[in-house]
């Protein structure tokens, strides 16, 4: 014979159901139209890092890389993302140049493109020419400095 479950106090549930509605539901009634774009451009940064970390491991194991290798070619690939500030302000204080700055960004980025699908695609030829770790170092450097480059904004 089984034993029905305990019953929870009559109160507890009723503070639970309360406290969902509080906190979760909540969200849901007070949120606006307005509210939107941001949250889709946090979800698409979100759904990026997944798929970069996804990215890493399929070229880890495409091009024969090493993880140490890889996490620190990542530290370097990050440094521009930590000195968008500053490049921000030199944007600023060179502003008569920034249709080059863009230009020279998106022609980074251009760069960097068409390495990694060479890389990718075509991996002993473009092997013949340099080394996979050479080829690899200068998208993955290169890309974030033309992002960081083409997207700063001015003060003004």
């Amino acid at each position: 014979m089984s034993s029905a479950p305990p019953a929870a106090p009559p109160g507890y549930l009723a503070a639970v159901r309360h406290w969902i509605d509080r906190n979760v539901l909540a969200l849901g009634r007070e949120m606006r139209l307005s509210y939107l774009p941001p949250l889709m451009v946090y979800v698409a940064a979100g759904i990026s890092g997944l798929t970069g970390i996804v990215g890493v491991f399929f070229v880890k194991e495409r091009l024969g890389l090493s993880a140490e290798f890889l996490a620190a070619l990542g530290f370097w690939a990050g440094l521009p993302w930590a000195l968008k500030v500053p490049l921000g302000h030199l944007v600023d204080l060179i502003w008569r140049w920034k249709a080059a700055l863009v230009f020279a960004g998106a022609g980074l980025i251009a760069a960097s493109l068409v390495i990694m699908i060479g890389l990718l695609g075509h991996t002993e030829l473009m092997r013949a020419l340099w080394s996979v770790e050479t080829w690899l170092c200068s998208p993955r450097c290169s890309r974030p400095s033309g992002t960081s480059c083409r997207t700063s904004s001015p003060t003004r």
